[in-house]
């Protein structure tokens, strides 16, 4: 039996793989979360998926993803994990942002909402296709999905930018960019409008508290790690890692 967790991994993930049967694979792009979980062995689920699209106009992506969530193929492989559909609204449809709001239920009364977002503004150097780690795909007994996402350095920037930008910031952003910095970015010079943002992106990256990380992260660890990333050094330690790397790329 799935955890919650891993039934909105499982749902996203099944989501691509019918999406891909039906739309153009280079029309859109795995961001966020959800890339450096499917592609970067993060260690944190992600609640929400979010892609960037291109060229497809709104009501377009709004029928193709409408028609993926009413299809037979993905019910049934949903249903293969024991997973249902139990409501789907889209509540955001602009030429920006279009915005699928969904619940899920597994097992005997247990119910988790998701949400799916698709940006149009353009899509960031640094894409590669390729297949979500096998690792992952064995784990659930899936067959592979392919989906273009982008590389470790472009997501790091994003990174940064939506530290930068956040109107509540977000501990996952600093979790986040503690794993690209394992992955060995942060060693090329940023784009100039991202190092005027770098300031703004310290700032928030000091206010953020353990308290935000327990609810925002430590929540969302696969559960084995969870008693390890507990203790509050480790998340002042991140934290301090960070804010150094950032002070760093301003200069």
């Amino acid at each position: 039996m799935l955890n919650l967790r891993e039934a909105i991994e499982v749902f996203h993930l099944e989501f691509l793989r019918v999406l891909g049967a039906r739309v153009d694979r280079k029309l859109y792009v795995l961001k966020g979360g959800c890339n450096l979980r499917f592609f970067g062995r993060s260690i944190r689920y992600s609640e929400d998926m979010d892609l960037d699209v291109t060229t497809m106009q709104p009501g377009t992506l709004r029928s193709n993803v409408d028609w993926v969530l009413a299809s037979k193929p993905f019910e049934l492989s949903l249903r293969r994990h024991g997973i249902e559909l139990l409501r789907t609204s889209a509540p955001k449809q602009t030429d920006t942002t279009q915005r699928w709001k969904l619940l899920i239920g597994i097992g005997v009364g247990q119910e988790v909402p998701t949400k799916i977002e698709f940006s149009r503004r353009g899509f960031d150097d640094g894409i590669a296709y390729e297949a979500v780690s096998e690792e992952l795909l064995q784990h659930y007994r899936m067959h592979p999905v392919l989906v273009q996402h982008y590389v470790p350095e472009t997501a790091f920037r994003q990174k940064i930018e939506a530290l930068a930008g956040r109107t509540l910031t977000q501990a996952r952003d600093l979790f986040d960019l503690n794993l690209l910095l394992d992955a060995g970015c942060g060693r090329e010079p940023l784009p100039a409008e991202l190092q005027g943002q770098l300031s703004r992106a310290v700032a928030n990256a000091i206010g953020v508290g353990y308290d935000d990380f327990a609810g925002q992260v430590l929540a969302y660890l696969e559960p084995e790690y969870q008693d390890q990333y507990r203790p509050r050094q480790y998340w002042e330690t991140l934290q301090e890692r960070i804010v150094q790397a950032l002070e760093r790329l301003q200069s």
